[in-house]
């Protein structure tokens, strides 16, 4: 660290240079007697050591700062982590299926087999605090969690303004906000 330059001399040395001078001395031979005091090596000493702790200080931040920085970007590289444990069952479920003999199975018990592994699936998005989005027909049309992909004619929603009259695609949120909004298919304004 690069040290500040502060001139060590104070009002008194000027004043005895200038004594010095009007006596007769020059200014060298003034300088070569001893301070008036122990007190100027003292706070010579006081700001050496606070230069010091102010560098220590200094690095010490710095260090804090680039541990901070290399957990953030730990903590953002796992941040999945526990979404993928609670998805690992789901993915021994659907292994368990596929490896059904499939002259031994009928439709009716994979279907119910798939109908287990998809309430998990949903428990487990649910456990993560994701939400579906999807609208019943006739609730109002909202932009925020709704993509409306094309108008039909609905005369019972007529007068209500934009209104959800057939859900196309489930939408999800996490914590309330949209991951995917759901696509819907909107009433004509008339």
């Amino acid at each position: 660290m690069a040290r500040i330059p502060i001139q060590d001399n104070n009002d008194d040395a000027a004043e005895a240079t200038d004594e010095a001078a009007v006596a007769g001395q020059s200014p060298t031979e003034q300088q070569q007697l001893p301070p008036g005091g122990g007190d100027v090596d003292k706070l010579k000493a006081e700001r050496d050591d606070l230069f010091q702790r102010l560098a220590r200080t200094t690095a010490d931040f710095k260090n804090a700062q680039k541990r901070m920085e290399g957990e953030f970007d730990q903590r953002l590289q796992y941040a999945n982590s526990s979404l993928i444990k609670s998805l690992l069952p789901v993915i021994d479920n659907f292994e368990r299926a596929l490896a059904v003999d499939p002259a031994k199975a009928d439709a009716a018990s994979i279907l119910k087999g798939m109908q287990i592994v998809h309430d998990q699936w949903l428990n487990v998005l649910k456990s993560q605090s994701v939400t579906e989005i999807a609208p019943k027909p006739g609730e109002a049309f909202d932009p925020a969690h709704h993509e409306a992909l094309l108008q039909q004619d609905a005369p019972q929603y007529a007068g209500k303004g934009p209104t959800v009259v057939q859900l196309l695609q489930k939408g999800y949120a996490l914590h309330d906000r949209t991951l995917r909004p759901a696509q819907v298919a909107v009433s004509r304004s008339s």
